[in-house]
């Protein structure tokens, strides 16, 4: 899958009442609405962070409807559920005290009921998701960035140390490090998508990862190498959402494996692994 071909945007509308909803319903998914746009929607705030929870939402419309039905206090029970994702409040009053309050409690935008028409809510939601998706981005980013500054390829390595055999597992042994970078990203695949029981942690895989770098001398940096070359080559032309989950699923397997490292070390002898069990 390319980087431009994005999974569809998922619209999580928090209805005030019947009719104001079917009218933000309408807007939201008539012709004039963005491609690849897929709507949930709900009644309450309650089953709003339930959802915000536990499924993928990229975007929160709050239709306010002029009722009171939610309030400046419902934006940051979505805030706290949702974290990051973006919040749309329409049909609110036509005052700057309440624009300034629902912006002031965390709303992307804010439409009042004379300006929530499908042309300015299209509007509206392109900007969010874009922003959102730009801000992911640059979390990305930093984060390889951070990453790649703690590897050895962040760090000078003296010839004298790479020629008495202390250098990095991936400037003395390039062909071994190759297999491990391999075993690294079938491990990514099996931490993110696992082909047995759901939410198993792979932990033989992780294991044996582990103790390969101890055999190999190496150390820390030498998990961080692996783990930056590793996760540039699984990101590479997957989409923004995909990179997002890998960076962070990342941040939780590499402590993971370093724990291992460490019992390696700890129990202070080798354990080889068998040549058949490197597979």
């Amino acid at each position: 899958m390319s980087a431009e071909a994005e999974l569809p945007v998922r619209v999580l509308l928090v209805e005030s009442g019947p009719a104001s909803g079917q009218v933000v319903r309408d807007a939201i998914t008539g012709p004039s609405m963005m491609d690849g746009c897929e709507l949930v929607t709900v009644a309450t705030v309650a089953e709003a962070q339930a959802i915000l929870t536990h499924q993928p939402i990229d975007l929160v419309v709050l239709d306010v409807d002029d009722s009171d039905a939610h309030s400046v206090l419902d934006v940051g029970k979505l805030r706290a559920a949702g974290q990051d994702i973006p919040i749309i409040v329409v049909n609110g009053p036509a005052n700057a005290d309440s624009a300034a309050a629902y912006a002031g409690a965390g709303a992307r935008d804010y439409l009042p009921g004379a300006e929530t028409g499908p042309s300015t809510l299209r509007r509206a939601m392109i900007y969010a998701t874009a922003r959102r998706r730009k801000d992911r981005i640059e979390d990305n980013r930093r984060s390889l960035a951070n990453d790649r500054d703690l590897s050895s390829a962040g760090r000078v390595t003296s010839v004298s140390a790479h020629l008495a055999g202390h250098g990095s597992i991936r400037e003395r042994r390039p062909e071994a490090f190759g297999d491990l970078v391999e075993q690294y990203l079938h491990l990514f695949r099996e931490y993110l998508d696992p082909s047995g029981e759901p939410h198993a942690r792979p932990l033989r895989m992780m294991e044996r990862i582990a103790t390969s770098i101890g055999d190999e001398g190496g150390g820390p940096r030498d998990l961080l190498d692996l783990h930056v070359v590793a996760l540039e080559r699984a990101i590479g032309g997957t989409t923004v959402e995909r990179t997002s989950t890998l960076v962070f699923e990342g941040r939780l397997l590499a402590p993971e494996i370093m724990g291992l490292l460490v019992d390696y070390y700890r129990l202070g002898h080798r354990r080889r692994i068998a040549p058949g069990d490197r597979a």
